[in-house]
């Protein structure tokens, strides 16, 4: 019975905290015009990632986009994240993830082209408590990841304009 009661003390906190683990995760997808080549550059060329993701003022990766780099983002307030480039399929998608004080954001673009060219985002924060993410990214993100998609629909066609 003492033991019992030992293993008790021992693994009620365990169990009690992998109750409190928290994820959450938004998913959002945009039909785009232009080739996958022009889009695939458009969201790996993070020194134009300012004109499209409001949220960031600056990025900067000494090698690029490149499985295992790792980037510094300055975000709007001023704090720096170190992103980790933790997956990458050249030509359709990237992951990349960053630290919060008690869990991980992870940020996955794809691109794909089955009936028409379309990019989804998906982030996700796995972590001891959601109110961390909340604290950081604020408690309306899906429409935050909205409007950032359809920001850089409006740089994508802006920029194609150009081209023209």
């Amino acid at each position: 019975m003492k033991n019992i009661l030992k293993l008790a003390f021992f693994a009620f906190p365990f169990i009690i905290f992998a109750q409190g683990v928290d994820s959450k995760t938004f998913v959002n997808s945009i039909d785009l015009k232009g080739n996958p080549e022009n889009v695939w550059n458009a969201i790996t060329d993070f020194s134009t990632m300012s004109l499209w993701d409001g949220n960031i003022v600056d990025v900067r990766c000494k090698d690029g986009l490149a499985k295992n780099n790792h980037c510094k983002v300055i975000v709007g307030t001023g704090k720096i994240f170190d992103v980790h480039i933790i997956e990458l399929i050249e030509g359709k998608s990237y992951t990349i993830r960053y630290k919060l004080s008690s869990g991980n954001v992870y940020i996955k673009r794809s691109l794909a082209s089955e009936v028409a060219l379309q990019l989804t985002e998906t982030v996700w924060y796995a972590g001891i408590s959601k109110r961390t993410f909340e604290k950081y990214k604020g408690e309306d993100y899906a429409n935050i990841l909205q409007n950032r998609m359809v920001d850089f629909k409006k740089y994508l066609e802006e920029d194609l304009a150009k081209a023209e």
